[in-house]
């Protein structure tokens, strides 16, 4: 069991749940929060120096979401890329294992359930941004001889999101709109992989507490339309009118459960 872990993104929706999931699974652990500006290469190094030695370090920390990254992308890079660059720098004297956080957005759309060894072709900024990441942190790592674990996270939800994120989206437009009215819903016919975010830090932390190295779908295994997830939420019955093109993003989530032992957060 780790016995010094280092985690960033804790206070983000993950993060938050991931914290409660070390004082679960790691009780005798001393977990370390990072409150250092990633994308400041000195102000990383001195927290990481401050910390002492490491065990584990939990990188969660990004910029997600969409209307932030696509209205500044040099933001997004230097936090997802350049950040989990500099996290690795900073620990270059440190054996410390590490679990990155990284997303499905790495993927493209098919029709099927998506494994680990997928083509990678990323078709918004966020997802070119971790995808960066990860192949910095892979290379990296690899010089260094360093236990590399890489989480792909797929669509989580979470009833404290707020912003452009799809859950709180929806719950907002419960309260405006119109029971009797059609409810037009973009996407709707696409297939999801949506898992809360409790049982997603938890994954995580699993992941992170095992010795398992290289790329791990984050996911349920249990797809389900965008329309089925916006009634599950939904207080009144939704006539839904589906918009625009419809994609899927599914995992396989075979190489998790043969980690974990099962796929049960």
């Amino acid at each position: 069991m780790a016995a010094k872990i280092y985690i960033t993104g804790s206070g983000g929706i993950v993060g938050r749940h991931a914290l409660k999931v070390l004082a679960e699974l790691a009780p005798g652990a001393e977990v370390i929060r990072n409150t250092a500006d990633l994308t400041n290469l000195s102000e990383t190094a001195a927290a990481i120096a401050a910390a002492g030695p490491l065990d584990l370090v939990i990188h969660l920390a990004a910029m997600v979401p969409v209307a932030a990254v696509n209205a500044d992308p040099a933001r997004a890079y230097a936090v997802n890329a350049g950040g989990t660059i500099n996290l690795l720098s900073a620990l270059s004297a440190s054996p410390a294992r590490m679990l990155l956080c990284s997303t499905s957005h790495v993927y493209a759309s098919q029709d099927t359930p998506i494994p680990e060894t997928a083509e990678t072709k990323p078709v918004t900024v966020y997802g070119q941004s971790k995808l960066m990441a990860e192949q910095a942190a892979l290379e990296i790592c690899a010089v260094s001889g360093r236990s590399l674990c890489i989480g792909r996270l797929f669509s989580i939800h979470d009833p404290e999101q707020t912003g452009s994120y799809l859950r709180p989206s929806l719950e907002k437009r419960f309260t405006e709109a119109d029971p009797e009215a059609d409810f037009e819903l973009y996407g709707a016919d696409g297939l999801r992989d949506f898992l809360t975010a409790r049982a997603a830090a938890r994954y995580l932390v699993r992941l992170a507490l095992s010795d398992a190295e290289g790329v791990v779908n984050v996911a349920s295994g249990n797809p389900v339309t965008v329309a089925g997830f916006a009634q599950s939420l939904a207080p009144f019955p939704l006539k839904i009118t589906p918009m625009g093109q419809s994609n899927n993003l599914v995992a396989d989530v075979s190489r998790l459960q043969h980690i974990l032992g099962e796929c049960n957060a």
